[in-house]
Formats: C-alpha cells, sequence, structure tokens
C-alpha cells in the first residue's frame, strides 16, 4: 500500500482516454488511496462514433450516442462521499516542460503522469461542433432532417464511414439519388483485399448507389461542408462534374496536437510529424527523455493509419495503462530514477473489418478471408454490427444514461 499522492491526467475521453481511465483508477481499489485521475474533455459527453451512420436516417438514435463521463470513474472511489476522481469540461491549450498543463478555461493543473488521447477532428457526421447534450442533438436533428428532405446526395470518401453512410441512406430512402465518389482505385482502406472492395460496390449498387472510383472532387476554398442543403456542383479530376443538394465528407481527418507547440518550444524539440502527428516511442510515451511520464495513444499519435481503428485504438490503450501502472509501482512520480521496463505496443494494422452496408447488407473481413460479395459479410453484419452500431454493447460501461431532454 501507498498513500502518497499521485495524479494521473487523461486528455480525451473517446475509446483511449476512457480505457486508460478505467484501468488506472482500479489502482485506488488496489492500495492507492491517494490517487487522483482527472479526466478531460471539451464535451460534456462520449460521442459513440461507430453510429453516426444509422444517426442520419434515424431519428433519435444520436441521443443514444452521447453517454456521460462526469460520473464514469464512481465506481473506483474508496470513499464516494469524498471523491477524488473528477471531470472537467474544458480544451487544452497547452502541455508545459514543468508537468503542467494549461486548460481552455484558464485552470493549470499539475500532473505525475499525462495521457494525451486528443484524437481527430472529422467532418459532419462523424464530428459536431456541439459541446452540451442540447446542442449536439439540435445538429443531430438537422442532419436527420436535411438527409430527409435532400433529393440529390453526394458522399465524397469510400472509407468505412463512407461507405456505411451511404449504404444506410440509401436502405431508408429509396427515392434518392446518391453518388458516392472515392479517390483510389478501390473502397475501404487499401490494406484489406480488394475482394472486400468489391463486394461493397456490388451490395452498394443493389441498393442504387452509384459508385465512382479513381476520382477526386475538387473542394472549393471557404466552403463549410457540413450537411446542410445546398445545391452545389462539384469538380471531380476527371473533369466531370457532380450535382447535389446535400454533401457529404468522409475524408480529411485532422489531428487534434496543436497544443504540443508550447512544450516543443520549451524543450527545443520537434515532436510531431510532417502530417502533425505527436511522435511516439515503441512503449507509446511521447518521444523526448525529458518528458517520460507522458503517452499518447489512438489517432493522435505517429503510428501508421492502420492502427487507428477503434479495435486497435483499445490496445493502445490497454498498453498505456499497463505501462502507467507500471511506473506507478515502480515509484516513478516520487523517485526519478531510471524509467522501469514498459512495455511495447506490438499490434500491427487492422486485420479485422465489419462495414454495414444498410441493415440487411455488408461487407466482412477476418482469419485473412475477405467476405465481400457473400453471404457471410451480410449475415456477420447484420447480426453484429448493423443492429444498433455496438450501443448495447459498450454503453453499460458508462454508469448512466444521457440525462434525457
Amino acid at each position: 500500500m501507498s498513500t502518497r499522492d499521485i495524479h494521473v491526467v487523461i486528455v480525451g475521453m473517446s475509446v483511449a482516454g476512457t480505457a486508460v481511465a478505467r484501468t488506472v483508477a482500479a489502482l485506488s481499489l488496489q492500495g492507492y488511496p491517494n490517487l487522483r485521475v482527472t479526466m478531460v474533455d471539451k464535451n460534456e459527453f462520449y460521442y459513440h462514433v461507430l453510429g453516426a451512420p444509422r444517426a442520419v436516417v434515424e431519428k433519435g438514435f444520436g441521443k443514444k450516442l452521447l453517454w456521460p463521463i462526469h460520473n464514469y470513474l464512481e465506481n473506483y472511489e474508496v470513499d464516494k462521499a469524498n471523491p477524488k476522481h473528477k471531470f472537467i469540461q474544458a480544451s487544452l491549450k497547452a502541455v508545459n516542460s514543468d508537468k503542467t498543463i494549461e486548460l481552455s478555461d484558464g485552470q493549470m493543473l499539475a500532473f505525475d503522469y499525462l495521457v494525451l488521447s486528443t484524437g481527430s477532428t472529422n467532418k459532419t457526421p462523424s464530428h459536431f461542433t456541439g459541446t452540451t447534450y442540447e446542442a449536439i442533438e439540435k445538429q443531430m436533428d438537422d442532419v436527420y432532417e436535411n438527409v430527409k428532405e435532400a433529393k440529390e446526395i453526394l458522399i465524397v470518401g469510400g472509407g468505412a464511414v463512407g461507405v456505411e453512410v451511404a449504404g444506410e441512406i440509401a436502405h431508408a430512402y429509396k427515392d434518392k439519388k446518391i453518388t458516392l465518389v472515392h479517390s483510389a482505385e478501390r473502397l475501404l482502406p487499401l490494406n484489406f483485399k480488394a475482394g472486400l472492395s468489391n463486394g461493397a460496390v456490388d451490395k452498394l449498387q443493389r441498393l442504387g448507389v452509384r459508385v465512382v472510383l479513381n476520382e477526386k472532387i475538387e473542394l472549393p476554398q471557404g466552403v463549410e461542408f457540413n450537411c446542410k442543403i445546398r445545391p452545389l456542383e462539384l469538380k471531380g479530376s476527371s473533369g466531370a462534374t457532380y450535382k447535389s443538394d446535400l454533401q457529404i465528407l468522409t475524408t480529411g481527418a485532422t489531428v487534434n496536437a496543436q497544443y504540443i507547440e508550447t512544450l516543443e518550444r520549451q524543450l527545443g524539440d520537434t515532436l510531431r510529424t510532417e502530417r502533425g502527428t505527436i511522435k511516439v516511442r515503441s512503449t507509446l510515451q511521447l518521444d523526448s527523455d525529458k518528458m517520460p511520464t507522458v503517452f499518447v495513444p489512438g489517432d493522435v499519435n505517429s503510428l501508421p493509419a492502420g492502427t487507428k481503428f477503434a479495435m486497435k485504438v483499445g490496445e493502445q490503450a490497454e498498453t498505456v495503462g499497463k505501462n502507467i501502472v507500471t511506473m506507478i509501482k515502480a515509484n516513478y512520480d516520487q523517485v526519478q530514477r531510471e524509467v522501469p521496463q514498459l512495455s511495447d505496443y506490438k499490434g500491427g494494422d487492422m486485420a479485422m473489418i465489419l462495414v454495414p452496408i444498410g441493415k440487411e447488407l455488408g461487407v466482412f473481413q477476418g482469419f485473412n478471408i475477405a467476405f465481400g460479395k457473400s453471404f457471410v459479410g451480410n449475415f456477420m453484419s447484420s447480426k453484429l454490427k448493423a443492429k444498433d452500431y455496438f450501443v448495447s454493447k459498450f454503453s453499460p460501461n458508462f454508469p448512466a444514461p444521457a440525462p434525457a431532454k
């Protein structure tokens, strides 16, 4: 047992942040009663982004994707009447070399261990600007109504989200003209087999979706793509034009790492890659000898794109949680001698994927086999993911339902 004060700060409460928080907070009940975990996120909720495609066609489904985090660690309190773990709704402004962080509300937090799981920002409907329940629910309802009203819909980007959004809309609305344009030679990430893409194209076409490959859409400067009704004609790299009254972008994620600039300046080091991601070591520590207690899991780190799927991010969170626990048990935050032996993250590119195309069709790759055009993809999708996009599987991890509105 150790009664020393230990402060772990986790910024970004999505897949990685929530998993690390549980792992570390569990030490509170295992002989570390003065361990504090502070969770920081700009939103007052966890957004289960996997379910975004269904929310664009099913009114009210979006509310099922918002889970509270203010009391996320209540089951890890030694004394629930005097909780040590807490949640702060704010954005991260800066990380400092003196082991403090600055938040958007002006607070300065000192940390012993810091987890930067700030992820990336996508376009609507995978991302919304609202940070409160009321604001994001209004935005979700607006997207639903706009999709319902639109007659011609252009979806730009044929990754998993683009395919799922196209499938959901085509399944729900038989009368809409839907075009999916993708810049690569086949749909879905290229680390998966070609048969997966072939199956996705076939099943989208069955639903009436026009699929265009090897075509890069020229996006005009200064135009915000936020799923609003707006007649627009866009040009492709082939010279072809695409008319629509609603455009949905499922490409171009931007990593949330601008806060690291202050630390780069203080340390005199370059901590980001050319892509803007934060450099990490195999242990998922920040790539700096001067800040060994800073860890960076998830989309914001410099690992390859194939490791950024939710399942792989969960594996990264396991490594980070395990390594922080190892350092705490070695008293590293108290006696900073040599860093103890830590675990390396050994996960490679994602080898399994499940992509629903509406409620009845889908494609699946597992066991190094692509089930594209076969019924197996349909069966796996409808039984496992298309039912509710894993809401019923993961929402019980959160202590209470989102407040009713």
